[in-house]
């Protein structure tokens, strides 16, 4: 009696392969809907420094959630203009019926903070008191992790991505600018990129510097020393004895001890403060006795002369604090000679390290009092050092932190303007400073008003 015949291979692993295929797909179809279903809730979504920044497009009431629960989110910043309803739902399509976004924000437990981005011609740049909100938001511990949106969480969300990378994490700019570009910006916009490529982050003490630092104040902490200058500083600035603390610190600017001019100028950022003449003063003394003879005289790398510190890079930092110091509290008389250097240093051949390290320090506000200073820089047309991949000039960067002072588009070309480009603009922002006289005149520092005010 003939055998049955063997069922071919073929024929039971056909069902089995059919099965393997379709289950394949509706797991890259699940993937897919939920990556899909994500994106509705925290596009763009990125964890810049894990418990310090997250950074997203718009969240949904959903993403907002996920922020404060999974990430801990304290503070979350919306740089729109408007405080609109957050969507809601799982879907998370269509208009917005969910609350508003303060309000949400604010159930939740969290800070909610608007800086209202997106008016200013200068976009997408921060107005100058976001932009001195910016530090004061993130040396604060108590405000972190802060999550920071917009719309699209591409071109506002980028900058204050970009500027924590500069300062914080002290990235190189090319490294920076790739990273923000590859969060689906588009093309480049040239006032924002020239304002990232000469930003000046703040000094930070090197580590002879901080063991200085460290003995210098001792007796004020009674040896209970902060362990890193961050919190030395913040200790400092929240001290229950102001008085003591202004004290010792003029104090150590009549010694000129190391590193007292940049630790001055992270502690005193309004001109009612009671040290603003007394550090003016060391910060006038400091440019006397170094910019002058450094800036008419060399266009070397020497370094004859420095009396606090061997090391020429604290000689050119004691510069930048100085220049700064003065720009935003100095005297008449004190102000009007730091324009005199700024108009000795710019005609010279060779952009000397001292004259780089001035330019850095009245550049490194955007507040009005710094447009006088900036105004000579615009007949400067020699090139920047250390600006990454593109030749800036310094009338470049003084158009650019310009245009955010004054809130103008003085430029107003595509992704890659042109030298011919630039200076039109250079010639564009000298004429707007011709029509208004009053910004060019010397003053201190003013507490912010208007479009500069928070909420």
């Amino acid at each position: 009696m003939p055998q049955p015949a063997l069922p071919s291979p073929q024929w039971y692993r056909r069902p089995t392969a059919r099965r393997s295929i379709v289950f394949v797909a509706i797991a890259v179809l699940a993937v897919s809907g939920y990556h899909l279903l994500w994106r509705q809730h925290v596009k763009r979504f990125q964890t810049v420094r894990p418990g310090v920044l997250y950074r997203v497009a718009q969240p949904s009431e959903l993403g907002m959630r996920y922020l404060v629960q999974h990430h801990g989110v304290k503070t979350v910043v919306n740089l729109r203009l408007e405080d609109d309803h957050l969507r809601r739902g799982v879907l998370a399509v269509g208009a917005p019926t969910g609350e508003v976004e303060s309000q949400f924000v604010t159930e939740l437990g969290v800070r909610h903070l608007q800086w209202n981005m997106g008016r200013e011609a200068c976009w997408p740049w921060l107005s100058p008191w976001q932009y001195e909100e910016f530090f004061r938001l993130f040396d604060e511990p108590a405000n972190l992790p802060i999550a920071v949106h917009c719309v699209s969480g591409r071109h506002r969300t980028g900058t204050i991505a970009a500027l924590f990378r500069l300062e914080y994490d002290h990235w190189p700019i090319e490294r920076v600018l790739a990273e923000m570009y590859s969060f689906s910006f588009g093309v480049p916009i040239p006032l924002q990129e020239m304002n990232l490529r000469t930003y000046v982050a703040r000094p930070q003490p090197s580590a002879r510097q901080w063991q200085a630092l460290r003995s210098a104040w001792a007796g004020y902490f009674h040896n209970e020393l902060p362990t890193d200058y961050a919190e030395f500083v913040r200790a400092l600035r929240t001290s229950n004895d102001p008085a003591a603390v202004r004290e010792e610190l003029e104090s150590q600017l009549s010694r000129e001890s190391t590193f007292a001019l940049p630790l001055t100028a992270r502690l005193i950022d309004a001109p009612d403060d009671a040290a603003c003449s007394a550090s003016s003063a060391a910060a006038d003394q400091c440019l006397r006795r170094f910019a002058g003879r450094a800036l008419e005289n060399r266009a070397d790398n020497g370094a004859e002369g420095h009396v606090r510190d061997d090391s020429e890079e604290a000689a050119r930092v004691d510069l930048t604090s100085a220049a700064s110091l003065v720009a935003d509290f100095g005297t008449h008389e004190q102000q009007q000679h730091l324009l005199d250097l700024l108009g000795a240093g710019k005609v010279q051949p060779v952009v000397t390290p001292e004259f780089r390290a001035i330019a850095a320090g009245v550049s490194n506000r955007y507040t009005g009092n710094r447009a006088a200073f900036l105004t000579v820089l615009l007949d400067d047309v020699r090139i920047m050092p250390d600006t990454g991949s593109v030749a800036v000039r310094f009338c470049d960067m003084a158009i650019a932190h310009l245009s955010a002072i004054l809130d103008a588009r003085l430029i107003n070309v595509g992704s890659q303007p042109t030298r011919d480009d630039w200076e039109q603009a250079r010639l564009r922002a000298k004429a707007w400073m011709s029509e208004h006289p009053q910004m060019a005149r010397l003053g201190a520092l003013q507490r912010p008003s208007g479009r500069d005010t928070l909420r």
